[in-house]
């Protein structure tokens, strides 16, 4: 296995907006994540490079126990991902699965594309949650914190390093 292969756990940058308090609390449903998001932040590519300020656009589709979402990252030093999950509640616990597609702009050759599952639960205005993938890859810890019904905080982190620092506002509808 490349050390690339290796390290490419660390690309993941997950964006989980729905994952925050689910339809046992009384605060935040599942379904009030159903909508458009857009964030901004810090992120990397891997463990050892260095955080690029990066914009997000998030698509949310919910209901109060099933979630898919549609993230796209663009860093300004030219990190793109498009990050795709699927979750089902169940409680506070929640599981389902991740697809992530990292590219550096202008370069077809740096197509790396992560496939793996998530679990985690949830506890107030906090989820906090795995990916795994298969294989040697390390996984990567994440942790969402609702600010406002209108605002949200996520850190992706892998081996020890933050990967993604980015806050989240609910799109206004025009």
């Amino acid at each position: 296995m490349k050390l690339s292969e290796c390290l490419a756990a660390g690309k993941l940058i997950l964006s989980v907006p729905g994952a925050a308090p689910g339809p046992a609390d009384a605060e935040t449903r599942l379904s009030d994540f159903d909508r458009q998001w857009h964030g901004s932040g810090k992120d990397r590519d891997l463990p050892f490079e260095t955080m690029q300020q990066t914009s997000c656009q998030t698509t949310v589709n919910a209901d109060l126990r099933r979630m898919s979402s549609t993230t796209v990252c663009n860093g300004d030093a030219g990190l793109d991902k498009i990050i795709q999950l699927a979750i089902t509640l169940s409680g506070e616990a929640f599981s389902g699965n991740l697809t992530q597609r990292t590219t550096i702009r202008g370069d077809d050759k740096s197509l790396s594309v992560l496939n793996g599952s998530v679990s985690g639960h949830k506890t107030d205005n906090i989820a906090s949650f795995q990916v795994s993938f298969p294989g040697f890859l390390p996984n990567a810890a994440v942790t969402l914190r609702l600010i406002n019904p209108t605002s949200y905080s996520m850190q992706a982190t892998t081996l020890g390093s933050t990967l993604m620092d980015v806050t989240f506002t609910r799109a206004v509808n025009r």
